[in-house]
């Protein structure tokens, strides 16, 4: 590591180098989710009732297809910093980071004119349970008010992990959520203002992640001058940037759509089982965090091999990442197959009205879908691979492929049948991660993603 945060990814040991940058971001993940598993929680076990808990996950969902396309979209910061940072081209790293910033600052103001009037529309659209819709309106307008927040964190954090640095992104956002846990407790626990203040907490949380990390970039200079014309996009860089972003970017929103089409399906089938499949939902979150961290930093590692021209080294860390989170994926599904009630009813006061029918609805619901935890390690890490080589459009091609040829129709089609439970709409996940896997190996093993070296 250098004194200014920076790390050079294409030296040491292999596997030493994939968990050091690996943890952080790991461990950054999962205190991402628990923003969400927190308000969860808070709302299902103080007043906020199955409704409550079904306007969090309603909302969730909402917010998550947003998160999915910020995430992308900076994805693209990652990838150019580091391809520059490993070919030492100074000019373009700097001109990359001051124009991620630039074109973060106005995506955020366009994604907050477009969500704030279509909150209405999002509750129609996810089909919430009438007792339900209010909050959700509630969540989902209240979290949109931050969207400039969620930006900025995600592009400063996306130019950090393109320097080798995931350490930074982990403390910011460990600080912003234990504001998120307070707030929780004291805006929905203490003060009774339920999903409002589970959501004014989030928001609150964000900000104070966003102006940590501009701080703490700030301080280090990672190099990088602060000077005006560097923050001025340069046109072929912004072209570059897209071409990478937006088909990740892309993939990601409409996966999201694709789950928010399921939840459609689901919240059709009372609120039992749209808190249920919720619950469920939060879990999963966990159950995939190894692979969806070790694709992010298997995407910042190959992006500055690939700029260093050092390929045999991407792919041995490639296959090394696969490795640990399928591991993880084994462990996970043994767990939910055997104690699924157990794990569903720390979400929820089992005492409560309908409690024992959420848990049943949840159960019925992972113990098909939880096979995708020994899919997804194989399908994020090639995913992270593919993006660090700038072939984000195959990525982007395959998991919708997947999606919409597997996930959604077969969702739909279980969900017809006569007698269908949240059982048969939980198995379409891992049979579409099935193809997308069988894809992706393919095309690995075709060496098409090295015929062009990217510039």
């Amino acid at each position: 590591m250098q004194k200014d945060g920076r790390y050079d990814l294409t030296r040491g040991g292999h596997l030493k180098t994939l968990l050091h940058f690996s943890l952080p971001f790991l461990l950054a993940f999962l205190i991402q989710a628990l923003y969400g598993a927190v308000d969860l929680l808070v709302v299902g076990k103080f007043g906020g009732g199955r409704a409550g808990v079904s306007a969090i996950a309603s909302g969730g969902e909402a917010m998550h297809l947003l998160m999915s396309f910020i995430m992308g979209i900076t994805t693209a910061a990652t990838v150019l910093i580091g391809q520059y940072y490993g070919a030492s081209d100074r000019r373009k790293l700097n001109k990359s980071i001051g124009m991620a910033m630039t074109v973060s600052a106005i995506l955020s103001v366009i994604l907050t004119a477009i969500m704030l009037p279509s909150v209405p529309w999002l509750v129609k659209l996810l089909k919430t349970p009438p007792e339900a819709a209010a909050p959700t309106a509630d969540y989902i307008f209240i979290c949109s008010v931050g969207i400039f927040f969620i930006v900025g964190y995600n592009a400063v954090s996306a130019i950090f992990r393109g320097f080798g640095n995931s350490v930074a992104p982990l403390v910011f956002v460990g600080i912003a959520c234990s504001c998120n846990i307070i707030g929780d407790l004291l805006l929905t626990a203490w003060l009774g203002m339920g999903v409002r203040g589970a959501a004014i907490a989030t928001v609150a949380s964000q900000a104070v992640s966003m102006f940590l990390a501009l701080w703490y970039f700030y301080r280090k200079r990672f190099g990088f001058r602060f000077v005006p014309g560097y923050f001025i996009p340069d046109p072929g860089l912004v072209k570059r940037y897209l071409i990478i972003g937006l088909p990740i970017a892309l993939q990601s929103i409409l996966i999201s759509l694709s789950f928010m089409f399921i939840f459609v399906i689901v919240n059709s089938m009372g609120v039992a089982a749209s808190a249920g499949f919720g619950i469920v939902n939060k879990i999963n979150g966990f159950a995939m965090l190894p692979a969806g961290a070790f694709s992010m930093a298997v995407a910042a590692i190959t992006a500055q091999n690939i700029g260093a021209d050092k390929t045999d080294r991407a792919l041995r860390i490639l296959k090394l990442a696969v490795a640990c989170t399928l591991a993880f994926g084994v462990f996970s599904i043994l767990v939910m197959q055997l104690f699924p009630e157990f794990m569903i009813g720390l979400f929820i006061d089992i005492e409560s009205e309908g409690a024992a029918e959420v848990v049943k609805q949840g159960t019925d619901y992972v113990r098909g879908f939880s096979w995708d935890y020994i899919m997804v390690p194989i399908v994020f890490c090639t995913n992270g691979f593919f993006n660090g080589c700038g072939k984000t459009f195959f990525s982007m091609c395959n998991n919708l492929l997947g999606t919409f040829v597997m996930r959604i129709p077969v969702s739909w089609y279980f969900s017809t049948l006569a007698g269908a439970t949240l059982l048969h709409v939980g198995l379409a996940a891992p049979l579409a991660s099935l193809l997308s896997n069988i894809i992706a190996v393919i095309y690995l093993i075709s060496g098409r993603w090295k015929l062009r070296k990217n510039g």
